[in-house]
């Protein structure tokens, strides 16, 4: 999917009725996702939902990751905010690919995989939650909105 046609699918999906879920991360790796490449998010456990995600900066930091981002790193200071929206097309053990998946791999974890992922231009405040969690309707608006600025 070219980034324009993501663009516009991710603003269709959050204005339509489709199921869109949030996930929220720490930074530096909400950034990552959003403005550094990284589509493989580690988690502890699998899941069965796929289809567009809101990736949220959530209000703590990895701070061990965090010395070791790049200073530039777009929007690194974000917290609570949504940055970037993107779609979890599935995910697998670790052990099924030996970490060969991506640089981003973690071993002994679950890796979610990322795909059409759109950065917006500013940050939109948001509440995140543990796990996947239900973006009210007027995230999703506001959400929407920046994506078509």
């Amino acid at each position: 999917m070219t980034h324009l046609t993501a663009r516009s699918a991710a603003a269709a999906a959050l204005r339509g009725t489709d199921p869109v879920r949030g996930l929220t991360t720490r930074q530096p790796w909400t950034s990552s996702i959003a403005y550094l490449g990284k589509r493989i998010e580690n988690r502890s456990r699998v899941t069965t939902f796929t289809g567009w995600l809101m990736v949220h900066a959530g209000l703590l930091t990895d701070r061990e990751a965090i010395r070791d981002a790049p200073r530039d790193l777009t929007h690194l200071e974000a917290r609570g905010a949504v940055l970037a929206v993107a779609r979890l097309t599935g995910c697998h053990r670790s052990v099924d690919c030996n970490q060969a998946c991506s640089t981003w791999a973690q071993p002994d974890r679950v890796h979610w995989q990322l795909a059409d992922v759109v950065a917006l231009k500013e940050p939109v405040r948001a509440t995140g939650a543990l796990y996947l969690w239900t973006p009210t309707e007027e995230l999703r608006q506001a959400v929407a909105a920046e994506l078509t600025r």
